[in-house]
């Protein structure tokens, strides 16, 4: 009786997470709706593919040259409308970047700035490793690099400006060519 209950459980725990963590949906966007029209573009509304593929473009180039090469190219899924941003299980957020399985934008975000920022963080995955980032990484680190190199305002809300300006401050007098091990060192 007790391993036929375990491989119940064993079976349905992909539906579980499925349902009961929606972020998780990422992995496959096409069971949430979305068409996957490349590696690295999902999108909910066909008719604005051209639009994410210009955004998608512009945020790679303005990335790599700015910030490093990417090992992988970030996957995108595109949401033009909150239902799809929501089924996610995302609310207020106009994008996040989950690891380096990919990106989720909503229709707040379809903006090359935001999605910059994105890539940035999706870097910070490749560069510094996913169990890293989420346990020893500062939260200053993270986001005030992604706000200092793709943001052109000159005063953010608070706490990405004081996040900021701590990158900045800390990324001063860096050499580049030991950024990314002087970072896992946070």
């Amino acid at each position: 009786m007790k391993k036929k209950l375990l491989l119940v459980a064993v079976l349905l725990s992909p539906l579980f997470f499925w349902y009961g963590y929606k972020p998780i949906r990422i992995l496959a966007p096409e069971l949430n709706g979305l068409d996957c029209v490349s590696a690295t573009i999902c999108i909910d509304d066909s008719s604005k593919l051209d639009e994410a593929s210009k955004l998608y473009s512009s945020a790679y180039f303005f990335t790599e040259k700015k910030v490093a090469s990417f090992e992988k190219s970030p996957r995108v899924i595109f949401c033009s409308t909150s239902a799809c941003f929501n089924s996610f299980g995302l609310e207020e957020m106009r994008a996040i970047t989950i690891s380096t399985i990919g990106i989720v934008v909503g229709p707040r975000g379809w903006n090359s700035t935001f999605l910059s920022h994105e890539f940035v963080h999706h870097l910070q995955h490749e560069k510094l490793g996913d169990f890293e980032v989420w346990l020893d990484t500062p939260q200053w680190f993270m986001e005030g690099m992604a706000y200092s190199l793709t943001d052109t305002r000159e005063v953010l809300d608070e706490p990405w400006e004081s996040h900021r300006a701590k990158f900045e401050l800390w990324n001063k007098n860096l050499d580049t060519n030991n950024f990314w091990q002087r970072a896992r060192s946070l």
